[in-house]
């Protein structure tokens, strides 16, 4: 797939020149920075996904029987 990026001239530049240290093309060197961006989201995203979780998980749940009401007295009694 072929994608353009506009670039303003001071960019253009930069990445020409890191291109060049890097001997690589700036195409090479602009894929390479779009791949490193993308893992990076999505390890970000994975990682706050996991940490809404443990917030869940950390919270405290009350398990006394009158915290459940008497629908759970009526359940645990068994068919009346």
């Amino acid at each position: 797939m072929m994608l353009g990026v506009r670039l303003d001239a001071e960019m253009e530049a930069q990445v020409l020149r890191v291109a060049r240290q890097r001997r690589q093309s700036k195409s090479e060197l602009v894929r390479e920075a779009v791949q490193r961006f993308v893992r990076e989201h999505d390890d970000a995203r994975r990682q706050e996904c996991i940490r809404q979780s443990l917030a869940v998980a950390d919270e405290p749940v009350d398990l006394a029987w009158d915290a459940l009401g008497e629908d759970a007295w009526s359940a645990a009694d068994g068919p009346a």
